[in-house]
């Protein structure tokens, strides 16, 4: 099924997402206050993935770690990655600063070149998956809706394929939608580069090193990603509305609660991501404790552990 020009193109967000409703209205004001400046902790974030991605790389590749650890060291790395690529999908890192753009495009190529998530395809998906949470035709996260820990365990470890078969299926090859043209010759090129880099260093002798560190954590800290920031938090994977088609998980308590919350890249709070995806993710917590009362309103899908 192809996608309709409005469903795609990555100007706007959700329509959902525009205040119309008391609710929306109130909820906007009350968030105003975490939207628009510079993001510099998501940088500074960047910035350590980056440099620990290459420090594993390095330790690994020479042998001062064993490559079984550096791939669980770059599985987690890339898992962490995501957040401030994620970020950069939704100009969190500029925010209302047009002036550092640059920035925040730099960002979303540097974590997505380690992630091997090229930027623009990965912001043109993730922004469809706003817009239609949910639906099964349009929604390229609703790969993961599917039941029976098997066949989720399949679906997190081939997402990968899918987002690639889903890209150029139902974005890249849509010509009748302006600008997709340059946009599929753009990943291309990216892709070459990418898959470029990885086949040449193979022919050198370290196809170990490429797999092992490389493509293999690619896969698997996106199996994670998928499962914990889609599938756990749009379970059950059936609601279209505004405030419910999105879980938040509330961890209390001076140790669980940062813990969680640390590990979980701030997700646990998805549904303030999803209500308002331009807030930064390190204010979730504090836009969620101003937005509660709208939320609980709203009968929001709030689920509370520890006290």
């Amino acid at each position: 099924m192809a996608l309709p020009a409005a469903a795609v193109g990555p100007e706007i967000e959700n329509p959902r997402d525009a205040p119309s409703a008391p609710a929306d209205r109130e909820a906007l004001g009350l968030v105003r206050p975490y939207q628009g400046m510079v993001a510099w902790p998501t940088v500074f974030l960047a910035l350590g993935i980056v440099a620990a991605f290459a420090l594993g790389t390095t330790l690994a590749t020479m042998r001062i770690i064993p490559l079984w650890l550096g791939l669980f060291f770059n599985t987690l790395i890339l898992y962490a990655s995501q957040t401030p690529l994620h970020e950069a999908c939704h100009g969190n890192i500029a925010g209302k600063e047009s002036r550092w753009l640059w920035l925040n495009h730099l960002v979303g190529y540097a974590c997505g070149s380690v992630l091997l998530h090229e930027y623009k395809a990965f912001r043109y998906m993730h922004l469809a998956h706003h817009r239609d949470t949910n639906n099964p035709e349009i929604d390229p996260d609703h790969w993961v809706a599917v039941k029976g820990p098997l066949n989720v365990l399949f679906r997190c470890l081939t997402i990968v394929f899918w987002y690639h078969q889903y890209f150029w299926k139902q974005i890249a090859f849509q010509y009748q939608i302006p600008g997709r043209l340059p946009l599929a010759v753009h990943i291309v090129a990216m892709h070459a580069i990418y898959y470029g880099i990885a086949l040449g260093l193979s022919l050198m002798g370290y196809w170990r090193e490429v797999l092992m560190l490389w493509i293999f954590p690619h896969i698997l800290a996106s199996a994670l990603i998928i499962y914990f920031f889609a599938y756990l938090t749009h379970m059950p994977h059936e609601v279209h509305e505004r405030y419910r088609d999105t879980n938040l998980f509330w961890f209390k308590g001076k140790i669980l609660g940062p813990v969680a919350n640390t590990l979980y890249g701030f997700q646990t709070f998805h549904l303030i991501h999803h209500l308002f995806p331009r807030v930064p993710f390190y204010l979730y917590p504090k836009a969620f404790r101003s937005l509660k009362p709208v939320l609980e309103r709203e009968k929001a899908h709030i689920y509370e552990f520890g006290h």
